[in-house]
Formats: structure tokens, sequence, C-alpha cells
């Protein structure tokens, strides 16, 4: 399995931190009559997500959508949506240890679908800010997986060749566009898989 790999390349959300949209959700269905469920469905999967996450939207006027999707509360403000946003976050410790591995033996980049509000989580915690050289980030650059000019974008900014690369993702459409590219995969279920058991069998 042991490949001349040169970098790995990790998602962020639900490799490196676990992400809960139901919790987010749940936070935003106070300032609405909608139940948490329904707020998922009319954020997730739709122009709101693909807008919000290739930058079309800063951080307020997502807000200021979604506010208006979901009927929110008059009162409700962008500085309580701000810390709501981005409350569904939570430690991966299998994903920190497998990039803290992954930095001993590699470059290492992070590439994902995410918002500036997103992003801020990751910057908060050290370990997984500190150690990647490179941060490819969807409203950033401006396109999201599965469209492959992402991965063409990382390429490119790191002047890496997809077949020296290992791609980590949770979402296996995104793995086998990758793979279709070039890239070394691994599919990653955060609830079954040590990713750093999986690293050691690449690098």
């Amino acid at each position: 399995m042991k490949k001349n790999i040169s970098t790995v390349v990790f998602d962020f959300g639900n490799v490196l931190l676990k992400v809960d949209r139901l919790k987010i959700c749940s936070h935003l269905s106070k300032h609405s009559a909608l139940p948490a469920e329904k707020i998922c469905r009319i954020i997730y999967g739709t122009e709101i997500e693909y807008y919000s996450e290739t930058g079309k939207y800063d951080s307020r006027e997502h807000f200021r959508v979604i506010k208006d999707a979901i009927k929110g509360d008059e009162g409700w403000c962008y500085e309580e949506f701000f810390h709501e946003f981005k409350d569904g976050f939570e430690d991966n410790p299998d994903g920190e240890e497998a990039l803290k591995y992954a930095g001993e033996k590699a470059r290492v980049f992070v590439l994902s679908n995410t918002t500036y509000l997103h992003s801020l989580c990751l910057f908060e915690h050290e370990t997984l800010a500190t150690i990647p050289e490179l941060f490819i980030f969807s409203y950033k650059v401006g396109v999201m997986k599965p469209d492959r000019r992402i991965w063409d974008i990382m390429c490119a900014r790191g002047s890496v060749k997809p077949e020296e690369c290992l791609y980590i993702d949770d979402i296996e459409e995104y793995c086998s566009t990758a793979e279709r590219i070039g890239f070394n995969v691994i599919n990653y279920d955060i609830n079954k898989m040590n990713l750093k058991s999986e690293l050691k069998r690449w690098l």
C-alpha cells in the first residue's frame, strides 16, 4: 500500500472536527416557529448553502437570507447568529492524531467546502491551525466539491500532482471525484475507522 506520497490532504468537517448540523439548526430554531429538522432542509443542500460556501454571501448576508427563509424573530441579530452557527463543532481526537502523524511524514493541506464562520472553528484549534501549510476553503476560491476545479486550485497553489497526494474525506462522492482526477483516497468513517492506522498503511 505504501506509495510515494508527498502530501496528505484533509477535509475539515467530520474528519478534523465533528460537525453536528442538527445542533446548529436547533440553535436557530429558537428564533423561529420552524423545527430544527425543517431548518436543516432549508439551509443544507440548497442555494443558501451553495452561495455561502462559495463566498457569494458573506456571513452577514448569509444570516439575512437564513433569517428570511426561516421567518426568524425580528429581534434576532447577527451577533447571536455568529455564535450559534459556530456551535456545532466538537473535537475529533482521531482526526487530530492523524493530522499530527501526517505532519511528521509529509506535507499537509486542508481542502474543504465551508463558510467563513465555520472556518473560524478550525483556527480556534491551535493544532488544526498550525500543522497544515495550505488551506483551500470553498468560500475563498469560489468553487466547491465535487467541482474538480477546487482540487486543481489546490494542486496549483501547493505545487503538487494528484498522484503524489493522499486525499481524506468523509463524503464518498468527493472521494470518487478526487480518485478520478488521480488522487489516492481514504473515504473516512468517523464512527468506524482509526485514521492514524489507515495513514500508516500509506506513509
